[in-house]
């Protein structure tokens, strides 16, 4: 059994604030928001072997927030520029890619990608999955490239800001 917990970056800044997409940052309620989404984690006892993030300042500085809390070292956290802004194809292929070794791994990006490789992958048919948003899937494989769309149950769903699910 294979497990991945998505999370979408937390709420951040505007683009007419930075000179490029990928600068921009948290604002004060993404940072409240992802504390939320990560206690949630904690207390589902939800802990990664591996994390991997989009290396946008928005999506690592949620990802660095999540795995503080959960006890897992910064310095692990792979940043990948595949999941950067990723439709569902790039998104597999990073999936298809994982270290064999992790069991549960934690996907920190943007949407609509991610909304759309959850449905993709699940059946589910979710609209958006919010900023600090998260969903987990869990699927009946033993290697990373088994993963294929349809075989995976949402077992978890938690917005950080709203009851949205």
């Amino acid at each position: 059994m294979k497990r991945i917990v998505f999370v979408r970056h937390a709420k951040s800044m505007h683009e007419s604030y930075v000179e490029t997409d990928i600068e921009r940052h948290l604002v004060g309620r993404g940072y409240a928001d992802v504390e939320n989404s990560a206690a949630f984690l904690k207390s589902k006892s939800f802990h990664p072997d591996l994390i991997v993030s989009s290396p946008a300042i928005r999506a690592y500085s949620t990802a660095l927030i999540v795995a503080n809390r959960l006890g897992y070292k910064s310095d692990k956290i792979q940043l990948n520029s595949s999941v950067y802004e990723a439709k569902v194809n790039s998104l597999m292929y990073v999936l298809q890619e994982l270290n064999e070794q992790a069991e549960t791994v934690f996907l920190f990006g943007h949407n609509p990608g991610l909304t759309e490789l959850i449905n993709a992958l699940s059946g589910f048919t979710l609209t958006n999955l919010p900023t600090s948003g998260v969903a987990i899937l869990e699927f009946p494989i033993l290697q990373w490239n088994q993963i294929d769309f349809g075989i995976g149950k949402c077992v978890e769903m938690y917005s950080g800001h709203k009851d949205l699910f």
